[in-house]
């Protein structure tokens, strides 16, 4: 504390060093809510990603169905490009909002987040349906019937 460039103003008028507000509790519980947050908004990124995903291969497999009902009616390939675009928007998604928290984690990480502070679950879950939509984006493409 030698100096008064190191020390940060609060908002009562005080100065701290800058390892003691690495150390301030409130800092640290601000970063953990905000961590908090950054993993809701993956969740939510990873609900929407599902419906996507739902939604277009509902489409291909509806239109499939109807195609195999009425055997002489030939249906325009829309629909399941419309269903491609949706599973596509839904990896898109997932991915894009994947990688933002991980960014936001690594810099809360490098600013004072604790260590011991575990984000797996989100990770993990974000994963599985990045690949359950790659999954289904392949089986529209390749024309699998169900």
């Amino acid at each position: 504390m030698s100096s008064t460039d190191e020390r940060q103003p609060t908002s009562d008028g005080e100065h701290f060093a800058a390892s003691e507000v690495a150390n301030d509790f409130r800092v640290r519980a601000a970063f953990v809510r905000t961590a908090m947050s950054s993993e809701q908004s993956l969740m939510s990124w990873i609900r929407t990603s599902v419906s996507l995903y739902t939604f277009g291969f509902a489409i291909t497999q509806f239109f499939y169905y109807m195609a195999r009902q009425q055997e002489s009616a030939q249906l325009s390939s829309g629909p399941r490009l419309l269903g491609l675009a949706l599973v596509a928007t839904g990896i898109l998604a997932i991915l894009l909002g994947t990688i933002e928290h991980v960014v936001r984690i690594r810099s809360m990480r490098e600013a004072g987040l604790p260590t011991n502070v575990r984000f797996l679950l989100p990770l993990g879950s974000a994963v599985a349906f990045l690949l359950i939509g790659i999954a289904a984006l392949v089986a529209i493409s390749l024309n699998w019937r169900l």
